[in-house]
């Protein structure tokens, strides 16, 4: 694991241990129990309550390491925890008041999620997908390829492989995160790729290797043009990601303006909304493409 990536799991590890600090009650901990503080068990439950909210990309196996990292945040938690009793914090006044704001807060998160989890079924993401087809094609191509560091690697290379057998090279031989899926990038548009890399794929005849190789900041790439197409739609699962951060943003400003139309609200003398709140949510637009 790189240094910088590593930096990024202790930062995410923190976050992780701070933001669900409060979360669950002790008392319904399961599993082994991992440590105690102060006689107070920390079970396992808990860390793995954190250890899910870690991306996997940033993990890389480390999985026991980082659990051990997570089960340290989360003792230093309950010391905190402990030290605020003692202190009998929960009787100050401020820390009333922000406890108020983010329950407040954590209420409107809840209550938005629920909304959007029942409008933004996998149904209606499908129809809308249906719907903007034709707003979401363009030419692409797609292919594969094989990274070295050197030119004269490339060049050696390109002496060997064709069609048939590029797949089984560039995972010998491929020093690219795609190596192991034989080189493969999949399908991707023109603004997409390095456009060194792009002019290259895109000029090369389907199902056969460039006949140079194409130099990038990542070094020499031999690349396979397996197919292309000037009308390609990415498919559903791709778009579904996109699609739905897109609609939730809609559903989200439908919701609230219901909301605002369903209620009575009045105004002190002097105070104005800042711009037409009960205004209808404007038509969905159709989901930009994906890149």
């Amino acid at each position: 694991m790189t240094l910088v990536l590593r930096k990024g799991l202790l930062a995410v590890v923190a976050a992780s241990a701070l933001a669900l600090a409060a979360c669950g009650d002790k008392d319904e901990q399961t599993g082994t129990t991992l440590a105690t503080v102060n006689g107070i068990a920390v079970k396992e439950s808990r860390v793995d309550d954190q250890l899910g909210q870690i991306p996997a990309a940033l993990m890389q196996g480390r999985e026991a390491d980082v659990k051990r990292q997570i089960l340290d945040r989360v003792i230093d938690q309950e010391l905190v925890a402990q030290e605020a009793k003692r202190l009998k914090i929960t009787n100050d006044a401020e820390y009333k008041k922000q406890l108020a704001l983010v329950e407040n807060q954590l209420q409107a998160n809840f209550v938005i999620a629920k909304k959007v989890s029942e409008t933004l079924t996998t149904e209606a993401l499908k129809q809308a997908y249906e719907a903007s087809k034709a707003n979401n094609t363009f030419p692409a191509v797609k292919a594969s390829h094989i990274l070295v560091p050197t030119e004269n690697e490339a060049n050696a290379l390109l002496a060997q492989v064709n069609k048939a057998n590029f797949a089984d090279m560039a995972k010998k031989f491929s020093k690219g995160p795609s190596a192991q899926q034989g080189g493969e990038l999949g399908w991707f548009r023109r603004e997409a790729m390095i456009p060194e890399f792009a002019s290259v794929a895109f000029n090369t005849p389907v199902g056969t290797v460039a006949k140079t190789p194409v130099k990038t900041q990542f070094g020499w790439h031999v690349i396979l043009v397996e197919d292309r197409n000037d009308k390609y739609t990415p498919p559903f699962e791709q778009m579904e990601q996109q699609l739905r951060q897109e609609m939730s943003q809609q559903v989200v400003q439908g919701y609230l303006g219901d909301l605002r139309k369903n209620a009575t609200i009045t105004y002190a003398d002097g105070v104005a909304p800042a711009a037409d709140q009960t205004a209808p949510a404007a038509e969905p637009a159709a989901p930009a493409a994906a890149k």
